[in-house]
């Protein structure tokens, strides 16, 4: 009798143990958001209102992550460490060209036309060193910094026009940098770091130094999707769906967004991409 009852004692503890450890392990993972870092942008802070977002309409915990580049944010996306991210465009380009696994394709911030016109790219030289006609041949003598390998406005897009000249940047300048920044490339020519700098053109036109001429400005750039990562337990035909009702439920989603991205201009809601007019442009990235 004393031995049944020790038993059922033991049994009695061990029931709410057990309990706890099979809820644990019947909870879902949470969804992983994640996006890239930029110098003087907190962009953990502009996405947590989409991960809350999501969290409140699939009725799962999202995390928040942050990495050190766009190309660091989708090679992550296609280990399976992200569910959703929020990428720039060489990002985004750099997954049409994946041969499996390539992840979906969600909406895009919706920037106003006359917004979406102002972002491009420009090149921008001293005016004591380069004008437009003859940057082809004074190449040679002259330093070029750009944004970064993996920026748009700062990289592929004024990149593939140096090409379409015959410049390599890599190999046709008597040096090439990258600044991390558009303000810091701006700087660096400004300061005499540099003869030719790669930017976004809004950035280069809010400042005009004196000394500087402008050599070359692209066409509109359009801003990268967000990407979902096809999965069991991520419905992102769902998610598309929720992100093109946020406008209405979650003002502030877009809100935190365009603070982080001023490339978003004024959006105030996101509109369905044109994946295969995007696709076109992948042949443009290196």
């Amino acid at each position: 009798m004393t031995r049944s009852l020790l038993f059922c004692g033991l049994l009695a503890l061990c029931a709410p143990a057990a309990h706890a450890q099979s809820t644990a392990a019947a909870a879902p993972r949470p969804w992983v958001v994640a996006t890239y870092a930029y110098p003087q942008r907190d962009r953990e802070a502009a996405i947590r209102p989409l991960a809350d977002y999501l969290a409140a309409r699939g009725g799962r915990a999202t995390a928040l992550r942050l990495f050190p580049s766009p190309t660091d944010l989708v090679e992550a996306l296609r280990r399976g460490e992200v569910d959703v991210a929020v990428p720039n465009l060489h990002a985004y380009l750099q997954t049409r060209r994946w041969r499996a696994s390539a992840p979906v394709t969600l909406p895009v911030p919706q920037v106003p036309a006359a917004q979406a016109e102002r972002y491009r790219a420009v090149l921008v030289g001293r005016s004591d060193a380069v004008a437009a006609d003859s940057l082809r041949r004074e190449a040679p003598r002259l330093r070029l910094v750009l944004v970064g390998q993996d920026s748009a406005s700062g990289g592929f897009v004024p990149a593939h026009h140096l090409r379409r000249l015959g410049l390599d940047p890599a190999s046709d300048f008597a040096g090439l940098s990258y600044a991390g920044s558009h303000a810091a490339a701006l700087q660096a020519l400004s300061e005499g770091r540099a003869e030719v700098a790669a930017l976004a053109a809004d950035v280069y036109d809010a400042a005009r130094p004196a000394g500087l001429v402008e050599l070359w400005r692209s066409p509109p750039i359009p801003p990268g999707p967000l990407l979902c990562r096809p999965a069991p337990d991520v419905p992102c035909a769902e998610i598309a769906a929720w992100l093109l009702q946020a406008h209405t439920e979650a003002p502030s989603v877009m809100a935190a967004l365009r603070a982080g991205w001023p490339e978003f201009g004024e959006a105030a809601g996101f509109t369905s991409a044109d994946a295969d007019a995007l696709g076109a442009l992948a042949t443009r990235i290196e």
